[in-house]
């Protein structure tokens, strides 16, 4: 027989000994055989719990698992019957990928997410002194929303949310990493304010909670190493802010952290998310901002009404506004959809420089119609002159659209050159004043001065655009072809521009650079096509470089923002 014919071992339990020299016990009584051989003592523990599971827990276990799955099969179910009907939107895919809550479970609060998550500039203003031999007119260039990629649903949320799942010394990075990354192109915190309602985390109200949950989500998208957590933290933030949202106290109050918060959200939403959640998530900061009257700050009021004493509050006001009005002109113009915060509402002066702001010191800045009709030569903060360079992007955009209302309707547009070069003046002396208070030795120091000169040449993109649209039937075309002259130049600086980010960082790019850089292939492209038989070799060769350009920087851009990847499936 191959089997044993006895015990592979003696009963009843090793002494201590045995245990720790780790020795076969022969389990002799009173002394084993180990012990008399080494004189020494021998003891028997037999009180030793025995190995393997405790009773109970097996079943337990089962219990919860089933538990978590019907929990899960119900919220599966709800989604897809909400989905049936509430889905609207522009779709570039078939209707099915819109279920996207039936491919993701609801998150475990209580473990941890391990998903994987990756020289000087010099800016001469004005063309090249050629000009082109033909007339070369554009035809618009087609902007459509991202479609809707599969991503976790926000709604659903365990009842008990533990804090557990990030650990402090994380929270600790993300917060550094927010105000190393993300507070430059959303400048609307102060830092030490921050970090004093920060560190008193037992004692913070339900909007700083909300606040801070949206920091370390957006402080995640800027982050290859810390990526692991950006699903977990952002289904968190989300279920946080919906939350307050349908359970506020007041209903007359809203805290200028919620608005905070929602403007971090979105920013995260639409890099890392997908275009249409992130333009609804807009939505509510717009509506919030108008609920807040945050366009009413500076507006003289009576002396018996409640006013801001604190200029450090106030002045954050001031910057949460403006974030919010860039953020819909920039949906604005990529889209060519209306503006919700109409301009000449705005009575809230623009906001003062970073480093006045984070000294405590806020000196009183110009409002918006000041800053656009002065001629004076004078530095605006960063945020200031994004504001302003994008008021003239969307007023090009409304002329155009009055335009064009105006000829369909068989009115003559009298006034058309007359608002056309009112817009350019004003562009023209936007870039001076660039040049003048953020030389090429500074710019690439800061990311929304680089930003701010995409802006500007988008802008000179957008009035060529213009001209070329609405002058085709125009017998001098002298003027079309100076300002595609001007186009092509303006689109070979953002080029020029986005290569320089090779050197700062693609990390702290701005959420909407892709949207410029696009408008620069774009326009490279179409004059490539156009006129390329008529250009000289060295000009093939110049534009042809800056259009590699501008598609390497989408596709370096990519990696950390979908808006990029959408923008290169257009080209």
């Amino acid at each position: 027989m191959y089997g044993r014919a006895e015990p592979r071992q003696q009963p009843g339990y090793a002494c201590e000994e045995c245990r720790k020299k780790k020795l076969r016990c022969d389990r002799q009584r009173p002394q084993c055989g180990a012990c008399a051989n080494a004189q020494i003592s021998c003891e028997v523990n037999d009180r030793r719990a025995p190995r393997g599971p405790k009773k109970g827990s097996i079943g337990a276990l089962r219990n919860r698992i089933m538990a978590l799955e019907r929990r899960l099969s119900s919220s599966q179910t709800d989604d897809n019957l909400a989905s049936e009907g509430h889905e609207f939107g522009l779709q570039t895919e078939p209707p099915a990928r819109e279920n996207v809550t039936t491919q993701f479970s609801v998150p475990n609060w209580d473990m941890p997410h391990h998903e994987p998550p990756n020289a000087p500039i010099s800016l001469p203003w004005g063309p090249p002194e050629t000009s082109p031999h033909s007339p070369l007119v554009f035809s618009d260039i087609p902007i459509l929303p991202a479609a809707a990629a599969p991503y976790p649903s926000p709604k659903q949320s365990p009842d008990s949310i533990s804090e557990a799942f990030v650990p402090d010394l994380t929270k600790a990075e993300l917060i550094q990493l927010y105000f190393d990354r993300v507070h430059p192109i959303v400048p609307i915190l102060n830092k030490s304010k921050a970090f004093k309602w920060i560190s008193e985390a037992n004692n913070i109200s339900e909007p700083q909670q909300c606040l801070l949950h949206a920091m370390w989500t957006s402080a995640t998208a800027f982050s290859s190493q810390l990526g692991s957590f950006q699903d977990t933290i952002y289904a968190k933030t989300r279920y946080m802010l919906d939350q307050l949202d349908s359970s506020g106290n007041d209903p007359l109050v809203c805290h200028i952290e919620h608005i905070q918060a929602w403007i971090l959200i979105t920013f995260y939403e639409f890099a890392r998310t997908n275009y249409r959640r992130g333009w609804l998530s807009a939505g509510r900061v717009f509506r919030l901002v108008q609920f807040s009257r945050l366009y009413d700050l500076d507006s003289p009021k009576p002396l018996a009404s409640d006013s801001e004493n604190d200029p450090i509050l106030l002045e954050e006001k001031r910057r949460t506004f403006w974030v919010a009005y860039c953020l819909d002109r920039f949906i604005s113009v990529s889209e060519g959809a209306p503006m919700t915060l109409n301009e000449e509402v705005v009575c809230t002066r623009l906001p003062c420089i970073d480093g006045d702001f984070q000294r405590g010191l806020v000196p009183q800045e110009s409002f918006l119609g000041e800053a656009m009709s002065s001629a004076d030569t004078r530095p605006y903060a960063p945020l200031a002159e994004c504001v302003i360079l994008v008021t003239i992007c969307s007023r090009a955009l409304s002329h155009k659209q009055i335009y064009t209302i105006e000829t369909l309707y068989s009115n003559m547009p009298l006034d058309f050159s007359s608002r056309y070069n009112w817009l350019d003046g004003m562009l023209t002396r936007r870039l001076n004043n660039l040049q003048a208070n953020y030389p090429s030795f500074s710019v690439a120091e800061d990311a929304m001065i680089i930003f701010a000169y995409t802006i500007a040449h988008s802008a000179v993109i957008y009035l060529c655009r213009i001209i070329e649209t609405l002058s085709r039937n125009d017998q001098d075309q002298s003027l079309v072809w100076q300002f595609q002259a001007r186009g092509l130049w303006a689109a070979q600086e953002i080029s020029r521009l986005a290569k320089e980010h090779d050197h700062f960082g693609f990390f702290k790019a701005h959420t909407f650079m892709p949207f410029t850089i696009y408008l620069s292939a774009a326009r490279l492209s179409k004059h490539l096509a156009a006129q390329k038989c008529e250009l000289g070799t060295k000009d093939v060769k110049d534009v042809e470089k800056s259009f590699r350009t501008s598609i390497e920087s989408l596709q370096k851009l990519q990696s950390v923002n979908n808006l990029a990847n959408y923008y290169l499936h257009l080209l």
